[in-house]
């Protein structure tokens, strides 16, 4: 009578659900925040997310919950793609990032929520949020840092100026400003938004 061996633990197949959940879960975030940037957040469908990742669509509700909670983990991913540097020198650095973000892949799901006129409430709210802790918090910062008066307001001014600046350089709205070589528009934006001297201590800046 033949006794068959008891399997041990290294000849059980092992478990493979948790990484593929894992890379279906990667997928889907990554096509989402393509398509999201490309086509906005009404243009694009689950089905088309689906389709592009190379998963069952229906695996989104399952790891999202909704088109819109998709919508914001593909902000907090484009967040998470880039970190400002770690020793932030202002206004020169935050330009560079943005500026070279949307010439190498467009503009962003983040830009997309705040132009378009039929973005909801709550992707709207996500996407002003991310840019005053990516952008506006940190100019603030180094502007208090330098003694500006009212860093706040004086962030969020520059910041709206360099979004402008930025949408009309990719969407073509003027040819000088699509074709400058972008080094030579991020010192441009520098000189011109970020002119202020520094101010001593206890002197308030003129606005």
């Amino acid at each position: 009578m033949t006794t068959r061996r008891a399997r041990s633990n290294s000849d059980m197949p092992r478990p493979t659900r948790s990484r593929d959940a894992a890379a279906s879960k990667q997928a889907l975030l990554d096509a989402a925040r393509a398509l999201f940037g490309q086509r906005g957040f009404e243009g694009t469908t689950i089905r088309d997310i689906g389709e592009r990742a190379g998963v069952d669509a229906a695996l989104i509700a399952r790891y999202f919950g909704s088109k819109a909670d998709l919508y914001v983990a593909a902000l907090v991913a484009e967040a998470q793609r880039y970190q400002p540097p770690p020793a932030f020198e202002g206004l020169n650095d935050i330009a560079r990032a943005v500026l070279t973000l949307t010439d190498e892949q467009g503009l962003g799901p983040v830009t997309q929520a705040l132009i378009r006129s039929d973005t909801s409430a709550d992707i709207r709210a996500a996407a002003e949020a991310h840019i005053g802790r990516r952008l506006v918090a940190p100019m603030a910062t180094d502007m208090t840092r330098r003694g500006s008066d009212r860093p706040e307001l004086r962030a969020a001014i520059v910041v709206s100026a360099l979004m402008g600046i930025n949408l009309g350089r990719a969407l073509g709205w003027f040819d000088t400003l699509s074709t400058v070589p972008r080094e030579e528009l991020v010192e441009l934006i520098t000189s011109m938004l970020d002119s202020q001297p520094p101010v001593r201590s206890g002197q308030r800046a003129e606005i």
